[in-house]
């Protein structure tokens, strides 16, 4: 191995190792809020919220967010990383030396998040503390965390990554856009009154979480 062959190895380990430190830290904090929620530490908050973003319900603002909210489950996020997937195969230049097993890495660091939020969405529900929901929500079903938050920030966080860092866009418009659909999806659930703001919230941190592990495997596996 050469020196840049192993000054390159050096670089995709610290990629590695920085992002297995935001997934450690997101995960950390998902799970301090999840405890606040248990507990109700986060009901004032929530309503006070909740009656900020209170809107009537035949609101074009409210019939907006009905038309969106749907676009936020699994069979929309996990056709869009499938689509991330296949642009990243198809792009110039993955048959050139290296580029086959680092794309090859990227594909399988976005599908890995799109199946984990799927299957983590359900076990979530089952396993974890949930509050009271607000009066849009069925009063039966769970709300911690926002899967409109999850797995649309998880699939949309680790896509816009893999396709800046194999030089397909630009970070300057997928990292803003990454972040700004997940907000949007479960924005709308919020304004539907079918999610608190903590629910959101928990659904970002969980979102970063998995995205930056599953992101942390790809570094890994790119070695560059």
């Amino acid at each position: 191995m050469n020196r840049l062959d192993s000054s390159n190895g050096t670089s995709g380990r610290r990629r590695a190792l920085t992002l297995a430190g935001v997934a450690l830290a997101a995960g950390a904090g998902f799970g301090r809020l999840a405890a606040a929620v248990a507990r109700r530490e986060t009901a004032e908050a929530d309503e006070a919220l909740h009656e900020a973003t209170a809107v009537p319900e035949d609101s074009p603002v409210r019939q907006a967010a009905a038309t969106i909210a749907p676009a936020g489950k699994k069979r929309m996020y996990v056709p869009a990383a499938l689509c991330a997937s296949a642009v990243l195969l198809a792009a110039p230049g993955a048959r050139e030396p290296g580029a086959l097993r680092s794309r090859g890495a990227g594909v399988g660091a976005m599908l890995l998040a799109a199946a984990a939020a799927r299957g983590l969405n359900p076990a979530f529900d089952r396993w974890l503390p949930q509050p009271p929901p607000p009066p849009g929500h069925p009063p039966d079903r769970p709300v911690f965390p926002s899967g409109h938050a999850f797995g649309p920030g998880a699939v949309s966080l680790a896509a816009a990554y893999v396709l800046a860092r194999e030089g397909l866009a630009s970070p300057a418009l997928t990292f803003p856009l990454a972040l700004t659909v997940p907000l949007v999806m479960s924005g709308a659930r919020v304004l539907e009154e079918k999610h608190w703001a903590s629910d959101v919230a928990g659904g970002y941190l969980g979102g970063i979480a998995l995205s930056a592990g599953c992101l942390a495997g790809y570094e890994a596996a790119r070695g560059t």
